[in-house]
């Protein structure tokens, strides 16, 4: 597939087209699926309204960031996109919570298909593939679309304006068709890495996972303080109020491709290589979490490989 080139982000009329290759479409449908969500992840989900969204973290009992989802309030269901290929985690995670309460699980990877569209231009492309505007944070909107509709939500994926695109999997190329026909650019999963990459944008399969917090790698704006118990609540709470993280997000510069994600300085281990890109201008870089009295400028190791730690976002 052709990379689009990055200056599309910044270019008034620029968009590009991503398909969502490693998104799992979940949907919960039962009486007690709003309850029953909103006991088991970080983000808000009892009290959204019909066409609101919310982010969430599926933590385990440590508060780990072990998955990220984006939850969609619709009026007879609730609609999950899981992130990164965690969606065979997060279903069995909860299916083994379910109880006696009456909530469905049903992966619907078979039946829909997910686009991104990334850049200034955005809402003009879907004024011209769709005949709609794009939705405001925090709200998402379905809009007919061949014989069925498209689910719209706004999703910050780069540096610049993005939304997220849900279709059944019958009108997929169709969609793809008609917004590259509105003037967006085909590109795929390596272009989406290096921009989030760019932007400073974590992922909780790259920086999050096993042994980090969601404070520590970019993750906390994907828990809600003012809810009740869920699965790692107590250790949220704990860090809500004394704030006492060891680690933060920070960017990184390598010399080359690194064959190590242990990040270490003088032979001493401080941190972790998630995500990494090489960047037409800047060479390799990444996102790692590494000790908080580390700062941009530091020279580090990965394996072999020279790394320089960086603000975010990149430059």
């Amino acid at each position: 597939m052709t990379q689009a080139p990055l200056n599309l982000l910044t270019s008034p009329d620029g968009a590009v087209c991503v398909p969502l290759t490693t998104l799992t479409p979940l949907r919960l449908t039962g009486a007690d699926r709003l309850d029953f969500l909103h006991g088991q992840v970080s983000g808000e989900v009892k009290g959204l309204q019909v066409g609101q969204m919310s982010h969430a973290l599926l933590l385990n009992v440590k508060g780990h960031a072990l998955a990220l989802l984006r939850v969609y309030r619709r009026q007879d269901d609730l609609f999950a996109a899981v992130e990164d290929g965690g969606g065979a985690l997060v279903k069995a995670e909860l299916q083994a919570h379910i109880v006696f309460d009456q909530v469905t699980i049903e992966d619907l990877s078979d039946t829909l298909r997910a686009f991104t569209l990334q850049g200034r231009g955005v809402r003009e492309v879907l004024k011209r593939a769709l005949g709609s505007n794009l939705p405001a944070d925090g709200h998402f909107v379905e809009v007919p679309f061949a014989d069925a509709k498209v689910l719209l939500a706004p999703v910050r994926r780069s540096s610049a304006t993005g939304v997220d695109l849900h279709v059944l999997s019958r009108d997929a190329e169709a969609l793809q068709t008609a917004l590259l026909m509105a003037g967006a650019q085909l590109a795929g999963d390596d272009w989406l890495t290096l921009t989030r990459i760019t932007a400073g944008l974590p992922s909780a399969a790259g920086e999050g996972g096993e042994g980090v917090l969601p404070q520590e790698c970019g993750l906390a704006y994907a828990v809600s303080y003012r809810k009740g118990c869920y699965l790692g609540q107590e250790i949220m709470a704990r860090l809500e109020a004394r704030g006492n993280v060891r680690r933060r997000l920070l960017g990184v510069k390598l010399n080359g491709q690194p064959d190590d994600k242990a990040l270490r300085h003088q032979g001493k281990e401080v941190g972790r290589l998630g995500s990494f890109a090489r960047h037409p201008e800047l060479g390799w870089i990444g996102l790692a979490v590494v000790r908080l009295e580390l700062s941009p400028g530091a020279e580090l190791t990965a394996g072999g490989t020279q790394a320089t730690l960086a603000p975010l976002p990149f430059s």
